[in-house]
């Protein structure tokens, strides 16, 4: 497997999108004892993400490399549903090199970001499978 840094924009696109969802669609995560929300602390989140990101291009490479440099910044939001959970997916396939990646903080941001997206894709609030109680369940949805 190999492990390059995403772009600056990249960290900056998917924490912007989450930082742009509001009220009850908000995104939050649960790490280090406590709830946390993206928006109002996305400096902080974008600089996580990309810290763990550099982390697994050391682990990978056997580098010590600094996580310095990078600097956030608010992008238009022209992101879709699908284009944030695959720029997820992405971020997660290059910053997973680390031992303890999936225990980070930055995997809890990026999963909890993931499934805000998967919960803005079209048809999803007003689905009613929250509860398949029967092999007649699509039929009474039609209905």
């Amino acid at each position: 497997m190999s492990a390059y840094l995403v772009p600056d924009y990249h960290i900056n696109a998917l924490v912007s999108w989450a930082a742009g969802r509001h009220g009850s669609n908000a995104v939050s995560y649960y790490w280090g004892g406590r709830r946390r929300d993206v928006r109002g602390d996305e400096k902080r989140i974008a600089s996580v993400l990309y810290a763990e990101n550099v982390r697994s291009v050391n682990a990978r490479y056997r580098e010590s490399d600094p996580a310095h440099g990078f600097k956030f910044k608010l992008v238009p939001n022209r992101l879709n549903p699908i284009d944030v959970i695959k720029g997820c997916h992405g971020y997660g396939y290059q910053a997973c090199e680390a031992e303890g990646y999936e225990e980070s903080e930055a995997f809890a941001i990026v999963a909890a970001i993931a499934q805000s997206a998967i919960r803005a894709l079209p048809g999803y609030e007003e689905s009613n499978a929250w509860c398949i109680d029967s092999p007649e369940f699509n039929k009474k949805e039609a209905a």
